[in-house]
């Protein structure tokens, strides 16, 4: 097994800011409450096919367990300010210490996503990560929180170099006003092998998808990607 590194720029902030941990441990509640199967709670045939939910798509629940989380450490209060025809925001918190800070305004330069301002902010994580040799990590939203207040700005980071602590880019959703909880989930981090790639298409002999499918994925009512094709991946 791999070993991923999460090393605190001094021992305060191994106290101020808990490491990340596994992602599987920040399931949001409308995960956690979804059946498996849907209407009835065991596996049925409907007009739309077999009412599967996507609680039983490997796919999905690998993206939402892949890699490990950063959280917020403390409380955050965002307030809105009409400045002529813009919508202005102020972040605050208790202590003196830095918590957030405004980027560069160049950051505007990026388009944000919709219904978030286009001022980036930064987090002040503190942490370096390390990865062994040929390894690197993409830091991107938690794919179980797409809309959270704080939307972190995907970036990938060779993690397996000479890499000093870097903070976390983010975008913060227009309209918002209240508290950020400590403990809020802000990025997800997902290490990865990196491999030089060169693509080339192709196409298969008519008929031979449909005997594929009809050998394979409907020849069993459930459980063939499992059984056949996927891979446990293991992030502790």
């Amino acid at each position: 097994m791999k070993k991923i590194k999460f090393v605190a720029i001094d021992k305060r902030w191994s106290k101020l800011q808990e490491p990340p941990k596994p992602a599987k441990l920040y399931h949001p509640k409308w995960f956690k409450d979804t059946p498996a199967y849907y209407p009835d709670r065991k596996l049925k045939f409907t007009d739309e096919g077999k009412n599967m939910t996507f609680k039983k798509c490997l796919p999905f629940v690998d993206g939402l367990n892949a890699g490990y989380i950063i959280e917020l450490r403390k409380d955050i209060i965002v307030q809105e300010n009409k400045v002529g025809d813009q919508n202005q925001f102020d972040l605050s918190w208790n202590a003196d210490d830095q918590l957030i800070k405004i980027h560069n305004s160049n950051t505007k330069l990026i388009t944000p996503p919709d219904l978030y301002h286009s001022q980036v902010v930064t987090y002040l994580w503190n942490y370096i990560t390390k990865t062994p040799k040929g390894y690197s990590c993409l830091f991107t939203e938690p794919l179980a929180y797409p809309n959270s207040v704080l939307k972190a700005i995907p970036a990938i980071v060779d993690t397996d170099a000479k890499v000093l602590n870097f903070h976390l880019s983010m975008w913060l959703r227009k309209g918002y006003t209240g508290i950020i909880k400590k403990g809020t989930p802000l990025a997800q981090i997902i290490p990865f092998k990196r491999d030089n790639w060169s693509m080339s298409s192709s196409f298969l002999e008519d008929g031979e998808y449909d005997i594929q499918v009809e050998t394979g994925f409907n020849a069993t009512m459930n459980n063939y990607y499992r059984n056949n094709s996927w891979s446990r991946k293991r992030f502790k």
